[in-house]
């Protein structure tokens, strides 16, 4: 692959292609599980020769499921970008839902209502799937989550390793009080023409949804690899083992840059980029799969 210098910099959208999803990988190396070691190593330490090791599917058409919503919607990812003004007009006398019950789902939600002060009945309504993941029992005496339905259903270790451990703002369930904030919990839910209507028949109207549905990184993966690869990232607590917490020795030429971080961590996803490219140049070679497996 020949990167372009552009200014100083290397120009990599030309290599990248947006708004696409990866729906399945297919390995077109050896295929049986006696074979990954020695073929592993041989691929990782030849990275790009050859027949490529990984076939990619990918799909690139626009839904049509979104256009039968009247109002804005909006990933959170999108909203970031957004500047105090603007994303205080998007939300200034609307009638916002939020999806999704973390982190950044609890920050829009206490933003929404804080540019709503004052709007009588213009409540924001957090749509959240399954039970949350916001605390563990530890801090049912001090948090009010059997109240809302927050409490969580899983062990406290779960919780940090697969990130989902997150910091509730003061005033949050001081709105929820008032009623600022309403909680609506779907297994199901699709768009109407007014907002959003869920599988128990009942319906929120909407000026703006914003999605701030989070991200299962195992589930996410297990869907698109193949066997035996799938059944190597089964780790407990959706912990997988990782060379230099970047590559499964076993699983060639596919590196995991930002998988093992506990926070959003973006120096160390540079580095590890980094190594990959070098990797990948053979600025170096790596030892055999069974001594990553045993440093791993």
């Amino acid at each position: 692959m020949s990167l372009q210098n552009f200014h100083g910099r290397i120009e990599m959208t030309q290599f990248i292609n947006f708004n696409s999803k990866v729906i399945e990988l297919r390995f077109s190396g050896c295929s049986k599980t006696t074979e990954l070691i020695g073929n592993a190593g041989y691929y990782w330490n030849r990275p790009l020769l050859g027949k490529p090791v990984w076939e990619i599917a990918v799909q690139t058409n626009d839904s049509n499921c979104l256009k039968i919503f009247k109002g804005k919607i909006l990933h959170s990812i999108d909203y970031c970008k957004l500047n105090n003004n603007a994303a205080s007009q998007l939300h200034e006398g609307k009638m916002v839902a939020v999806v999704g019950y973390k982190k950044s789902a609890i920050e829009l939600v206490v933003e929404c209502v804080q540019a709503n002060r004052g709007a009588e009945g213009k409540p924001c309504t957090m749509v959240r799937r399954g039970a949350s993941k916001l605390m563990e029992y530890f801090l049912l005496s001090k948090l009010p989550l059997n109240k809302y339905g927050l409490k969580p259903d899983h062990p406290f270790e779960e919780n940090i390793t697969a990130c989902q451990m997150v910091t509730v703002p003061e005033t949050f369930f001081a709105e929820a009080d008032k009623g600022n904030i309403v909680f609506k919990r779907a297994s199901k839910w699709w768009f109407c023409e007014e907002g959003i209507e869920f599988d128990d028949n009942a319906e929120t109207k909407a000026d703006v949804v914003i999605l701030a549905t989070g991200y299962n990184g195992v589930k996410k993966l297990k869907i698109l690899l193949p066997e035996p690869f799938r059944s190597m990232i089964g780790y407990p607590y959706g912990i997988m083992a990782l060379y230099r917490d970047t590559i499964q020795p076993l699983i060639s030429n596919m590196a995991f840059v930002g998988y093992v971080e506990s926070v959003s961590n973006v120096r160390a996803s540079k580095l590890r980029s980094m190594w990959v490219a070098r990797l990948i140049d053979e600025k170096f070679k790596l030892p055999s799969v069974e001594i990553m497996l045993e440093q791993t």
